[in-house]
């Protein structure tokens, strides 16, 4: 009986999931007479425009753009040759993608000047624009790696737990069901024979759902600490003794992501240009009596595990994050480890933290983590790093721009495989 409940469930949000997708996507407005229909998609649209149109530079060391791709490297080494990667209607296995990285840092190398660069590129690959693109309608907000006080005792101090992931949590992949929902996941429990939702922030803070499970692997000080590192995915914890721990994201109870910035917005407590990380964590401390009923707004919750102090924080492809080389999308959406150019406004802040404005920046990054606010095609996460600067240019960092995706062409691919007397195997 269990089972058939669970597939009947599976199958009405299945076909739920299926029929908004078709209700909810737009056509994207781009020059209908530019648009490569055979090769775009509703997300991903490639356009026919001189590459010079959309590559300024790269405001980055070089260094750090082949560390970035040298981790998305890993990721593709390590999967199956032959999974695939959607780029608006084509698709790549992972040794094609593998190959067009391999290209792109051979081009970057043996280039003179950054225009015989963007020629090369303009040549060998495509360039698929967001369907958000357009009017600069993709939203760029930032994260960092957070350093709070903890401990791995309770105490009158330390009281709030942090959880690792529970035994009973368990998570369905529908991209098994459908092809058209890959990388959409629904997260449940077992109820006596009945398919339930995970338990709610709420839950599990307020009610203590979760407690006298053996689950908690250290502790924090204040609810807000918890709720930011959260926010974050992973982040370091100070010890009392001097020593430094690292808790890394291990699965989160699927509620919905729900802004508490937007909710502060929409109940007419803070301006649009007044929302920061900052702001909002000021704000409940001004208003402690609403503290708990703004955090429980977001229902979400993500559950960690204790990792070495001193590395960088892995994103969804599990591989270790490269400041501001970075990105995280929407999974369902665009291709993991993919390679992309983002062109976008970011704050600036001096060595003493003081905020000294905004400049623009272009500049290449690998598409290495996703997030639970970061859905459609319009949102895009800039990773920071740790440290203070990172910690306030990500929470400050709101900004339209544009993303573009890069792969090299089918053609160039072959080519390139032939010189190398490689053998590969093409992909429709």
């Amino acid at each position: 009986m269990y089972y058939l409940k669970l597939l009947t469930l599976i199958l009405g949000v299945v076909f739920l999931l299926h029929g908004c997708a078709k209700e909810t996507n737009q056509k994207p407005q781009f020059p209908q007479d530019r648009i490569d229909q055979q090769r775009s998609s509703e997300q991903m649209v490639l356009v026919d425009q001189p590459f010079t149109d959309f590559f300024k530079g790269d405001d980055l060391s070089e260094k750090t753009l082949h560390d970035a791709i040298g981790q998305s490297l890993v990721y593709l080494n390590r999967i199956p040759a032959s999974r695939t990667f959607n780029y608006g209607k084509l698709k790549y296995t992972a040794e094609e993608l593998i190959l067009s990285f391999k290209l792109f840092q051979e081009l970057l190398a043996q280039s003179n000047d950054k225009e015989q660069f963007i020629r090369q590129l303009e040549e060998k690959f495509y360039l698929f624009q967001s369907a958000s693109n357009p009017g600069d309608q993709v939203l760029y907000t930032g994260y960092y790696e957070p350093i709070f006080q903890g401990s791995l005792t309770p105490s009158a101090e330390y009281n709030v737990a942090v959880y690792r992931k529970p035994s009973d949590l368990e998570v369905l992949q529908l991209g098994e069901f459908r092809k058209s929902l890959k990388n959409r996941t629904i997260v449940f429990r077992n109820q006596a024979g009945q398919v339930v939702p995970y338990f709610s922030r709420r839950q599990i803070m307020a009610d203590k759902i979760l407690a006298e499970r053996n689950l908690e692997i250290a502790w924090m000080k204040d609810p807000v600490d918890l709720f930011f590192l959260q926010v974050q995915g992973s982040g370091i914890l100070a010890l009392p003794d001097g020593r430094r721990i690292k808790l890394s994201y291990n699965g989160a109870n699927g509620h919905n992501y729900s802004s508490i910035g937007k909710l502060l917005l929409d109940e007419g407590k803070m301006e649009l240009e007044e929302i920061s990380m900052g702001s909002i964590r000021q704000y409940m401390v001004d208003h402690p009596q609403e503290r708990d009923r703004i955090l429980y707004h977001n229902q979400s919750y993500t559950f960690f595990g204790l990792g070495e102090a001193g590395k960088a924080p892995r994103g969804n492809i599990n591989v270790p994050l490269t400041p501001l080389r970075s990105v995280a999308t929407d999974a369902s959406i665009f291709p993991k480890s993919g390679l992309a150019y983002i062109v976008t406004e970011v704050p600036i802040f001096d060595s003493q933290g003081q905020a000294n404005g905004k400049k623009a920046i272009s500049r290449f990054v690998l598409n290495q983590d996703t997030g639970g606010a970061i859905k459609g095609t319009g949102r895009v996460d800039l990773f920071w790093g740790n440290g203070e600067i990172a910690e306030k240019s990500a929470g400050s960092l709101r900004s339209f721009g544009r993303i573009y995706f890069l792969v090299a062409k089918k053609v160039a691919l072959q080519r390139y495989a032939a010189q190398g007397s490689t053998s590969l195997t093409m992909s429709e």
